[in-house]
Order: C-alpha cells, then structure tokens, then sequence
C-alpha cells in the first residue's frame, strides 16, 4: 500500500510538473512536428474550396441566364470559374484563426477570390481594388449597394445572389506548431484526468479524514493545475469540448476532496482538543500495585495535566 501511495505521489508530482511547463510554453510554442502536418491541413482546407465551387459549378449550369442576358458571358464566367477551381489557389485566412472568413485578395500572396477572379477576368480590376481598399473581408451580400458591382452582375447574366453563393470563407490551416501543441495537449489531458482521479479517489477513500497531508496538498496542487489546463483546451476551438470538460471537471473534484479532507482534518482536531480542555485541570488516579517476590506491595499515584 505504501509503494503504491508513493508511486501515485510520484505520477502526480510529474504530470502537475509537464502541465506547468505545458502552461508556460503555449504562448510561443516551438515544437517540432512531423513532415508534412502543416501541408495535410492546406490540402484539407483546398479541398473543401474545391468542393464548395463543385456544388456552385452545377447551380450555375442548371440555372439559366436572365433574360435580356447574353448567355455566352454567363457561360464564360462559368468556364472562367472551373479553370479557378480546378487550379486550386485560393487566398488565405491570417487573422482570423476561430472563424470563417472571406478576403477579396489575400493581403500576402495577392491572390484573388471566386468573385473578385470573375470581375478582373472581364476587366474589371478597379472594382477588385476599390472593395479590397475599403473592407477586404467584405460578403459579397453587403454589396448590394454598389452600383458599379451590381451593373457588372447585369451585364454578365449573374445575380448577386449567385455571387454570393460563389463566394467562400477561408478558414486557417492549423500551423505546425498548432499540430504539435495539440498534440502534446492530447497527450497530456488523460495524464491530468488521471491524476485528478488518483488524489480524488486517496482524499475521498483513504484520507477522507485528511490525516495525510501530502495527498491534500496534492489533491490540491494537481486539482488546480488539472482544472486550469481545462479551461484552456476549452479555449482551443480545434481540441473537442469534452476533452477539456472532462479535464476541467476532474480537476475541480479533484480540489473538492481535498478541501474537504483539509475541513475534516481541521474539524478533528479541534474536537481534540476540545475534548482535552473539557477534562481540564489536574486529573489524579490511585491504582495499587502488587509486589512480587522479595518486593512490597503499595499504591501508584497517577497526575495527568
């Protein structure tokens, strides 16, 4: 039993150890990761472009082109849209790693969007760089407005709502440190859970009346760190919720029992010391004793203060 109590002291004592630095490494991780993490991601997120523009593809080519409208610009914008697709170079997301957005240019490469592709296309660049320069992360639904973008959808056979429909959001490829600090994280959650679970199981069981100190000073340090280390997997949009609930939860019944066992201690304690006070004064007690061969016999006094 006590191997076992020092083992699982030692297991606790490491882990709490690897979520600190854990902790202290996350704002400006430099982790190594495997070859070709970062790579798997974009081919990932090209993929889901690609498959975007293969429903829009078939919208447009089932949907014919307005009256009045030339169908053979709406069949080269359509044409000009599939040569886009299948070339597979899309603009990137770079400051806005939690959620879905457009760009109309992407800020680093230059490169366009379905839409803004189309409009420099027939040559009409100056309205590319006029909607980049005032809000380059602009739906193309906010543009109903625009006079010069909606004579373009006029002139060409398509409606802004198809135009919309053209456009996709970018999400952001995780980096190869985000790979790897998830990794590590991954990793490190079921050593947290597990040590949440030790120190619950010694200060709920075994020291339930908290006479261990150790496990209550463990049961808290590593309850904390356990919760701590959960509330930030909770903040991470690409780690599963329930990962860092669970992580969180362990942690938080984790400090529980050990503060109970500190109340506990702490409350039997003073009842023993109460009940040392409620003896009070000087105690005396006569007991006789009873001498063996050669010795006499006689009576002890006992004083107890």
């Amino acid at each position: 039993m006590r191997l076992s109590r020092h083992l699982a002291i030692g297991i606790v004592s490491f882990t709490s150890l690897l979520l600190v630095g854990v902790a202290a490494r996350t704002p400006n991780a430099r982790i190594v990761t495997p070859i070709g993490a970062a790579s798997d991601a974009e081919h990932r997120e090209v993929a889901r472009i690609r498959a975007h523009f293969d429903s829009v593809l078939a919208e447009l080519a089932a949907s014919p082109a307005p009256n009045g409208t030339p169908a053979a610009r709406r069949a080269a914008l359509i044409t000009t849209l599939r040569a886009y697709r299948d070339r597979g170079v899309f603009p990137h997301n770079y400051d806005f790693p939690d959620r879905a957005i457009p760009y109309f240019v992407d800020r680093k490469t230059g490169t366009l969007c379905a839409v803004a592709h189309l409009l420099e296309s027939t040559g009409r660049r100056d309205i590319v760089d006029r909607v980049a320069r005032a809000n380059n992360n602009v739906w193309v639904a906010e543009l109903a407005t625009d006079s010069e973008f909606n004579g373009w959808l006029a002139a060409n056979g398509i409606s802004l709502a198809e135009a919309a429909r053209i456009q996709v959001p970018y999400m952001e490829p995780s980096s190869p440190a985000q790979v790897a600090r998830n990794t590590a994280f991954m990793t490190l959650a079921p050593l947290s859970m597990g040590t949440s679970v030790v120190t619950s199981l010694y200060n709920g069981i075994g020291n339930s009346d908290g006479h261990q100190r150790v496990s209550r000073v463990l049961g808290l340090t590593s309850g904390f760190l356990s919760a701590g280390f959960g509330t930030l997997l909770l903040s991470k949009s690409d780690i599963p919720r329930g990962v860092g609930a669970a992580t969180t939860a362990l942690g938080g019944l984790s400090v529980a029992l050990a503060f109970r066992s500190t109340h506990r201690h702490t409350a039997l304690v003073a009842q023993q010391k109460e009940a040392e006070r409620a003896r009070g004064g000087v105690q005396a007690s006569l007991s006789p004793v009873v001498g063996g061969a050669g010795t006499s016999s006689g009576v002890a006094l006992s004083i107890r203060y």
